[in-house]
């Protein structure tokens, strides 16, 4: 019985916070970040805002666990980096990042908002700052030209990673004129010949 009773608890608990997470998405694509606020996500939720304070602390709160928990699912899967050889153009991108691209697609107005002037700014380094860990961890696998360098790490990371979030964009700003696999794909091609160029290049 008891145990009965913590699984109906769990279900009420994601089910409230799904609904707050779902009434900020929306009250943020009609009214932008800035102007949206707890009294709004609470009346939009029908959730009491007693219970709101319950689960998070403020609307920037709401946004950081909402993107924690969406990142830690897509980050949870193998990732892997295949660079196509001499007969195939194509690169088989990482899997963490088709994902990431499909749920941006999937909330893809929210994030046109939350990217661009009526955003917050700390959304755009949240979302820079989880490209920059994923493609760290995935940087030893990548095949890059092994050499002596001067070139900092860090500022190749940085490179490509404000590339990928403008890119990501690009590609929401056009109606995803692609697919997720296919972005992924042309990312990944980009970001090696970037790479190959500015490594292999270096001291010559």
């Amino acid at each position: 019985m008891m145990h009965n009773m913590e699984e109906a608890e769990d279900l009420r608990v994601r089910r409230t916070r799904k609904l707050l997470q779902e009434a900020m998405i929306e009250l943020t694509i009609e009214k932008g970040f800035a102007g949206t606020t707890v009294r709004d996500i609470t009346e939009r939720a029908m959730v009491n805002r007693s219970t709101f304070y319950r689960h998070f602390s403020d609307k920037y709160d709401l946004m950081d666990q909402f993107m924690h928990e969406t990142y830690q699912l897509i980050g949870d899967q193998e990732e892997s980096f295949q660079p196509g050889n001499e007969c195939h153009t194509e690169y088989k991108a990482p899997v963490g990042l088709v994902s990431l691209l499909k749920h941006v697609q999937t909330y893809s107005s929210f994030y046109r908002v939350m990217l661009g002037e009526k955003g917050d700014p700390s959304f755009t380094q949240k979302v820079l700052k989880y490209i920059e860990r994923r493609f760290r961890h995935l940087l030893p696998n990548m095949g890059l030209p092994n050499k002596p360098t001067t070139l900092p790490v860090d500022l190749l990371v940085s490179y490509v990673s404000h590339a990928g979030v403008g890119a990501i964009v690009w590609w929401i700003e056009n109606a995803q004129p692609c697919s997720p696999e296919q972005l992924a794909s042309w990312l990944s091609r980009l970001s090696m010949a970037d790479m190959n160029r500015a490594l292999g290049s270096e001291g010559e």
